[in-house]
């Protein structure tokens, strides 16, 4: 599972510092363990959606309180780790099967047309940030695709 790759370890213990929570508590809160939290927090580790989601929760503040700045080629998981979701996830909100998601995120798969709206409200970006993770996407399958070939 792709963790998510923007999480900022010193947003992180600002807010449980000003949450006045432990590793423990924020462990608890969110069903994993101190070591976990604590990893993330010092930087050695990442949570998954999930956790992350579950975290931004626990210590009551939005997730770009917990996020570093948005790369300008982010592409479209990291967009969706970045909101706090799975596949899964998304894959409900668009009424498809999460294989879905996952071939278009790995840029085998298209992006329908009417999946943008709901993309960009969901993953909390504008839908022209979205299109530009679409095109990383792409991109990087083609580089993918060529260096397979030895091109």
């Amino acid at each position: 599972m792709k963790s998510v790759e923007d999480f900022d370890p010193v947003g992180f213990k600002k807010a449980r510092l000003a949450a006045g929570l432990s590793l423990a508590d924020v462990a608890k809160a969110i069903g994993s363990t101190p070591g976990t939290v604590g990893r993330w927090e010092s930087g050695r580790g990442a949570p998954s959606p999930r956790l992350f989601a579950a975290s931004a929760e626990a210590l009551a503040v939005p997730k770009s309180s917990l996020l570093g700045p948005l790369a300008s080629d982010a592409d479209l998981a990291t967009l969706r780790t970045r909101a706090g979701l799975r596949q899964e996830d998304v894959a409900d909100s668009l009424d498809v099967q999460p294989s879905d998601i996952s071939e278009m995120e790995q840029g085998t798969g298209g992006m329908r047309n009417e999946w943008g709206v709901v993309l960009s409200q969901i993953y909390e970006v504008s839908l022209d940030h979205l299109m530009r993770a679409r095109a990383a996407t792409e991109a990087s399958w083609h580089e993918r695709f060529d260096a397979r070939r030895g091109q």
